[in-house]
């Protein structure tokens, strides 16, 4: 519903909130797997549109500081604390890669590092 009026101004930006676990094998299946949809949807959306002044991105953050863990009910006390983001952090990182005119946005040094190291390694 947004896209058209955006499309008729020549202008616009799309970001689709995905996850790093979208880039990552992992055991939560079906979440990840949703997650590497909304990735590859964006990547050719963010190609389809290429020239017409809308981007498209998809986000990809880690754990970060909200109430998402708490309200799902998963407990995130065993989880190392380097792997935390703060939601300033994910954001100030998230517009500077917009206007990097990044696609695929992965805020956290950590992060990079992991998904970077994850398409070296075999999946299986």
């Amino acid at each position: 519903a947004a896209l058209p009026p955006m499309l008729a101004a020549g202008e616009g930006t799309v970001l689709n909130v995905a996850s790093v676990a979208g880039l990552l094998p992992g055991r939560g299946s079906t979440y990840s797997a949703s997650k590497a949809w909304v990735v590859s949807f964006s990547e050719g959306l963010a190609n389809g549109l290429d020239g017409t002044g809308v981007s498209v991105h998809a986000l990809c953050p880690g754990f970060v500081h909200t109430e998402f863990h708490e309200r799902a009910g998963i407990d995130m006390a065993g989880t190392a604390s380097f792997l935390w983001l703060e939601v300033d952090g994910v954001v100030r990182e998230t517009m500077a890669d917009i206007a990097k005119k990044k696609v695929v946005i992965i805020p956290g040094l950590q992060y990079k590092a992991l998904t970077t190291g994850g398409r070296l390694v075999p999946r299986n």
